[in-house]
């Protein structure tokens, strides 16, 4: 699996899927950063996530404003997915870094599935983000079972797997160990192309992990401070 750093090198739209709840948006959010940091391209956030569960990138607009990252986004309609305006140009300017952040369910993915053409191209990257604590799941089983059908609505190809063992700001040393097996029981470490952990963890434990590891930072606010 080519890893993560390979990827912000030589690819210029990213896709972010995954299960409501994975931290796919904090993640889109810190790559979009990670992405600023090293191209002179703009870098464009386009949020596609109308479900709101919990976080959306959209929240995060002023932050992303300051580093020179544009955020687009639909108002809200009764949580049914909404195509954002002027994503396909975006997907072909050479001048543009364009990262989608789709909702956590299969028809958000479905959403997606008519960008295909343009998603599968060499200059593109799907990322799934895999956490193996999300909320909304009893067991491995179910994160699998979702997994599968998202990934079967999205018509994707390539997926690059991105792993997030984390069960909140209080997440553990011990919560990153136990995360760490149960994403190596669901899709095996040779599968995944990195992982985020929280910045608290990064410092001491970010070495211990057996694939490339970044910080993951809090860029979207709690959900009463929206």
């Amino acid at each position: 699996m080519e890893r993560f750093s390979e990827l912000l090198k030589t690819k210029k739209n990213f896709i972010f899927i995954g299960e409501t709840g994975s931290g796919k948006s904090e993640i889109a959010l810190n790559t979009a950063v990670l992405l600023r940091g090293q191209t002179d391209r703009n870098v464009h956030v386009f949020d596609l996530d109308q479900t709101k569960a919990m976080f959306r990138a959209r929240d995060a607009e002023e932050a992303m404003k300051t580093r020179g990252i544009t955020i687009h986004y639909m108002p809200q309609l009764l949580d049914t997915p909404v195509m954002v305006n002027g994503i396909i140009p975006h997907l072909v300017r050479k001048e543009s870094v364009s990262l989608l952040d789709v909702g956590g369910n299969e028809n958000a993915a479905r959403m997606v599935g008519c960008l295909s053409d343009y998603l599968n191209r060499e200059n593109a990257a799907a990322i799934y983000v895999v956490n193996p604590y999300r909320p909304w799941s009893g067991s491995l089983q179910d994160v699998r079972d979702t997994m599968q059908s998202v990934l079967n609505a999205c018509h994707l190809e390539n997926i690059f797997f991105l792993a997030n063992p984390t069960v909140g700001p209080e997440t553990g040393a011990e919560d990153l160990r136990e995360g760490l097996r149960r994403l190596e029981e669901l899709i095996g470490a040779e599968e995944i192309s990195a992982c985020f952990v929280t910045e608290a963890l990064y410092a001491d434990f970010g070495h211990t992990v057996p694939f490339e590891t970044y910080p993951l930072h809090r860029y979207l606010p709690h959900p009463w401070q929206v």
